[in-house]
């Protein structure tokens, strides 16, 4: 045998080699093929950043993509005996969750929390808007009146004529904890209604510009989730969708959507049904959440509550001796932390009440009494 031609073993052994080569390319290939997808699909465009978005959309009838009657409207589903504690909360609220059509083409989410047709959603839903169309869990459609709108706490109330197809209960927000799972309900995109997004609560009192005490969660959140509730295990709404932050090039992030917590809806929604306005009692002062690291540079001996970073001249604190550096650690017996953020606590009150305060300065706690007054006109 010539020495420089290969036997039929090395041949094998070549062709073999030659054959895992190609199999090789071939993965290489298709993974890089994918991957440039994948990142396609996950990059935002630098072009259009994102930092804090609301979260309506345009309406159902306006998506070119799918006109309205193609648009899938799914009746919520009977759940099955033993099913996921989740299912059966979902199963609770979606008949009462709603898709609100405004006039000027735009839409959001609502939900009703009262059988006589009161339905609750986000003011920046409806601001601009004169006529309000309400579509409901089964897609048939009723028009509805708007009866109040807080600008500061971004809520809105409407009205239907009839009773509610369902009502949702508005739990306690302030007994959720980090971690739990919830589930957010609303129209994404305007269209598909009836839309469940499932996470856990990420945080409480988070602040998104000059919104304060929300509710953060990973739970998918999406143009025309506005107004739509933010639920848990026990069907109950325990915050309304008002915002979502998603960045935009290395900033991008994900799962970073926002509530307004069930116990201030609840204040909120009372007195526009009532008053058609809230009026919101004052302390005079500001403020900012307290933290380890704040009562450390402050010589604070505690690390819940709201810092007090200026007190009014002659306003209701004022004149009972709050000083800037105090910190608020109670408000009429209810422990301020984050669950339990100052703002909310506060709405519990009216003007002309007298109130305590538990006060820490330095090392030292001591109570106050304050007389709430009117927030002046801005």
């Amino acid at each position: 045998m010539n020495e420089t031609t290969p036997g039929p073993r090395l041949q094998r052994r070549a062709l073999v080699v030659i054959g895992l080569f190609l199999v090789i390319m071939v993965i290489f290939a298709s993974g890089a093929a994918v991957g440039a997808l994948t990142y396609a699909w996950l990059t935002p465009a630098p072009t259009t950043p994102v930092q804090a978005s609301f979260i309506n959309a345009p309406a159902a009838d306006a998506l070119p993509a799918q006109p309205s009657a193609g648009l899938p409207t799914l009746a919520p589903a009977t759940p099955a005996t033993g099913a996921d504690p989740l299912v059966l909360a979902v199963s609770r609220v979606t008949p009462a969750t709603v898709t609100v059509i405004v006039n000027d083409g735009s839409s959001g989410s609502g939900v009703f929390i009262r059988a006589d047709g009161y339905l609750v959603t986000n003011n920046h839903v409806v601001e601009g808007g004169s006529r309000f169309e309400i579509i409901y869990a089964d897609g048939s459609r009723v028009t509805a009146e708007l009866v109040g709108a807080a600008t500061e706490f971004d809520l809105a109330v409407l009205k239907v004529a009839d009773k509610a197809p369902a009502v949702a209960v508005l739990g306690d927000s302030g007994a959720v904890a980090p971690g739990s799972r919830v589930a957010a309900i609303g129209s994404a995109l305007g269209g598909f209604r009836n839309t469940v997004t499932a996470g856990v609560l990420s945080a409480h009192n988070r602040r998104l510009g000059d919104l304060d005490g929300l509710l953060q969660t990973d739970a998918a959140i999406n143009h025309g989730n506005s107004g739509g509730p933010l639920i848990n295990l026990a069907g109950e709404i325990i915050g309304i969708n008002v915002a979502v932050v998603r960045g935009s090039g290395t900033d991008a992030a994900e799962g970073l959507g926002f509530s307004i917590p069930s116990n201030t809806v609840r204040v909120v929604a009372e007195q526009l049904i009532s008053n058609g306005r809230v009026v919101r009692p004052y302390l005079g002062i500001t403020f900012e959440p307290l933290n380890p690291q704040l009562a450390s540079e402050s010589g604070l001996s505690v690390v819940q509550g709201a810092y007090v970073q200026q007190v009014v001249a002659n306003g209701p604190s004022a004149q009972a001796g709050l000083k800037v550096g105090d910190a608020i650690v109670a408000l009429g017996g209810q422990a301020i932390d984050d669950q339990h953020p100052l703002p909310q606590v506060l709405l519990q009150y009216r003007s002309g009440q007298s109130l305590e305060l538990t006060v820490a300065r330095g090392d030292s706690q001591f109570k106050l009494t304050v007389m709430l007054s009117q927030r002046p006109a801005a």
